[in-house]
Parts: C-alpha cells; sequence; structure tokens
C-alpha cells in the first residue's frame, strides 16, 4: 500500500469527521440549540429538545423498508433466490433498515463485506464516522479504510481494504504484508441517497429551523415558568416583613387606606405571536422534508385511497431512498455469488435479480387482485402475486400453490378409488 497516500486519506477523514458527529449528536437529540442554549441567573432555565429530525428519518425507514426486500428472478430461477434467503438468512433483521437509518443521517453509509467465524458470508454497516471510501472519478471504489476503537483500548485501529487484502494497522500506518479476503475486489458497497451526499439530507435541510424551534420553544416554557415570580405591588400603604407569611397563608391582604391599592404585576405574553411562530417553524421542517403530520385531525371515514393521496410527495422521496438502497444491494449480490461460487461452486448472475421494495403504507390489495383477475393469462402467475403487499416471495408461493394442487389430486383419485 501506498502509506503517503494512506495519510493524505487518514488526514481528509478527520478533518471531516466532526460534521458527520454533530449529524450524529442531531439524530440522537443533541442539537446545537440545546448544547448552546443561553442561560439567565436566578431564572428557570428548562432545555426542551424536539427531535423533528429523528422523527423524519424513522418514517421515511419505516416506509421504505417497513415490509422485507422481495427478490425475484427474471429468468424464473427458483435456486438463485432460495439461496439468497437461505444464505443472508443469519442477518439481523433490522439490517436494511439499520442502512436507509444511516444513509438518511449522513447522506451515505458503507457495507463491508466479510466471513464470520462460521465461515458465513456477513456483513457490517460503516458510518462516515467509522470509515472511509477512496474512489476514482468514475465511482470505483479503489481502497476502503476502517477505524475503529477496542474496548478498554486507547489504541486507533485502522483496517484498509484493497482489491486482494486487508491491511491492519495501529496507531499510524507501516508496511503491512496484509492477508487475503477472497473477494478479488474490495468488499464494499455504497448506500447514497445522491452525488451530493451529506449536503441532501433532513439534517441540512431543517437543521436551522430545528434550531430555532427549540430555542423558541424552550424560551416559551421558561417565560411560563416565570410567570410564577409575578410581583405584588402595593400603593399607598406597606406591609412588615413579619407580616408577609401570614398573608401568604391566609391568601388576603387588608388594605388599610381607602387611597392605597395591591396589584399584581405580571408579563403580558402574546401567546399568539408565539404559537404561530412556532406553527409557523413546524410547518417548514415538514414542507421541506415532503412529511405530513399524522397527529393533524382527519375525517374518521378517510379511505385507504384518500390517505395514501396525501402522502404522494413521501411516496416519491421514499422511492429514491428504496432506488439508492437498491443499488447497494445490488453489489451485495455481486459478492454474496462471489461468496457461493467460492463456497459452493455455484455460479449466479446478479442481473438476474429484480430487486422489489413494497411501501409501508396502506395499499389497496383489492384492486390490484382485480388487476389481475382481469388480465388473466395475459400476465404470470409470478408477476401477479409480486403486486400484492402480503406476498413475500412470489416463487415460494407458486411452489405452496403447485404442492397443494398435487395434494388434492392425490386426495380426489383415494376418494374415488375407495368409492369404486
Amino acid at each position: 500500500m501506498d502509506i503517503q497516500l494512506l495519510e493524505k486519506v487518514y488526514s481528509y477523514y478527520k478533518a471531516k469527521k466532526p460534521l458527520y458527529d454533530n449529524m450524529y449528536s442531531y439524530y440522537k437529540g443533541d442539537s446545537d440549540a440545546m448544547k448552546n442554549y443561553k442561560m439567565v441567573t436566578e431564572r428557570s432555565n428548562n432545555k426542551t429538545p424536539v427531535n423533528f429530525l429523528k422523527k423524519f428519518i424513522k418514517e421515511e425507514v419505516s416506509y421504505s423498508v417497513g415490509n422485507d426486500v422481495t427478490y425475484i428472478s427474471k429468468s424464473g430461477n427458483a435456486d438463485i433466490v432460495n439461496d439468497i434467503d437461505y444464505y443472508l438468512e443469519h442477518w439481523s433483521e433490522q439490517h436494511d433498515s439499520d442502512l436507509m437509518k444511516r444513509m438518511l443521517t449522513y447522506g451515505f453509509a458503507y457495507e463491508l463485506y466479510y466471513t464470520d467465524d462460521e465461515a458465513q458470508f456477513s456483513s457490517k454497516i460503516i458510518t462516515p464516522r467509522e470509515g472511509y471510501a477512496h474512489v476514482d472519478d468514475f465511482g470505483n471504489i479503489l481502497f476502503f479504510m476502517r477505524i475503529y476503537h477496542k474496548r478498554f483500548d486507547s489504541n486507533v485501529y485502522i483496517d484498509v481494504y484493497d482489491d486482494s487484502s486487508v491491511y491492519h494497522y495501529k496507531n499510524g500506518f507501516t508496511d503491512d504484508e496484509g492477508e487475503s479476503h477472497g473477494f478479488g475486489k474490495v468488499p464494499v458497497s455504497i448506500a447514497q441517497v445522491s452525488i451530493e451526499k451529506e449536503d441532501d439530507t433532513i439534517y441540512k435541510d431543517i437543521k436551522g429551523l430545528q434550531d430555532a424551534y427549540e430555542t423558541n420553544l424552550s424560551d416559551i416554557s421558561n417565560e411560563i415558568s416565570d410567570f410564577r415570580n409575578a410581583y405584588l405591588s402595593l400603593f399607598g400603604f406597606q406591609i412588615e416583613d413579619e407580616d408577609v407569611d401570614e398573608m401568604k397563608e391566609k391568601g388576603i391582604i387588608q388594605v388599610p387606606s381607602d387611597k392605597g391599592r395591591a396589584e399584581w404585576l405580571i408579563k403580558n405574553i402574546n401567546d399568539s405571536f408565539i404559537q404561530n411562530t412556532l406553527s409557523t417553524q413546524e410547518d417548514k421542517m415538514y414542507q421541506l422534508t415532503s412529511h405530513i403530520n399524522h397527529n393533524e385531525k382527519m375525517q374518521s371515514n378517510l379511505s385507504g385511497v384518500a390517505l395514501r393521496s396525501r402522502l404522494i410527495s413521501l411516496e416519491e422521496k421514499c422511492k429514491l431512498n428504496q432506488r439508492a438502497l437498491a443499488d447497494c444491494i445490488k453489489s451485495r449480490l455481486k459478492f454474496l455469488f462471489i461468496y457461493l461460487n467460492l463456497t459452493q461452486n455455484k455460479t449466479y448472475d446478479y442481473r438476474d435479480i429484480k430487486i422489489k421494495f413494497t411501501p409501508n403504507i396502506p395499499q389497496d390489495d383489492t384492486s390490484t387482485a382485480d388487476i389481475i383477475q382481469k388480465l388473466g393469462d395475459k400476465l404470470s402467475t409470478e408477476t401477479g402475486l409480486a403486486q400484492l403487499s402480503f406476498i413475500e416471495n412470489p416463487q415460494n408461493e407458486i411452489e405452496k400453490i403447485k404442492k397443494e394442487s398435487e395434494l388434492n389430486k392425490t386426495k380426489i383419485n383415494l376418494d374415488e378409488a375407495a368409492g369404486e
């Protein structure tokens, strides 16, 4: 490996890392508004965090990959789909949702492939806070750098992957022979929303609004708390200090003179102005992210189709998210098939696989079923089943139908034989 190039890339990674750390802080709810909230001595200083960024990211993840990804063989090869399901079965059920969550948080995320201790094809999600892919002008990954720490260890460990080997470094770069990873290319894929990366994120779109909303909400919350500190103004007379406690206990005060008076000195808070400001900021955040406020009161008889029409902008945005994830999954399948070729002597082509996402939003399966029925023999059974939201593996479903049909035929033949 070129040590000088590694040092330059590592320096660039460290220069960018503070930005990604701040993006992660916002996802956790630690915004600049809350970190830098100005305290006022001897006054109420409550902080009121409201994490819209996490809410929007989780909504998009739920809509995009809330339902399992479906794999369909274009050539009708059932083995390839079954092997994908089988050899990825040990992966976490949340893997794709975690990958998309990180992709939406930072604008992109990495998926690193390796064989685990049980010789299974496995993957680890790496964020821009933990790694960097050095690419050429065409987007091809030349090498990948993973930076990590071990528990109870202050050393910085760096693994560098190229197209043949992985090199292990600690606290700097030195000559290392490396060890083969067996994939024949850099075992990493990138899930990327767009070429703008971190500039095309919810963080970039609403950070200022999020800060303003939390600051204003905290201010008004403290104003309300400070409202308890209203002062009693006395005009034309005075009371002794020892009488103050008795006055508080009884809740009354005697005005000794007809010219005297007592009244509260309180703030006049324009609640309409404050509410309009907060509502405007909240509405702008929903507009910029193409989300809708589900807490708004809707008609009780709103149909699934009508509800989905309100989600058109969000659905279109989630389609872009799905396409970005699909690009990463295609690379994942490439490496899975390399693994299967090496370990099982199976040869598959990732281009034979169609990746289908089913949005986790109200689906009108009844209308879809009617369309499938009307098309009749003009539509294949597999394609028709793939359109239904509750069908995860159309080819498996067809096999089940065939088995049930054969069992029914056998049963009918046995019944006829018994009747004779």
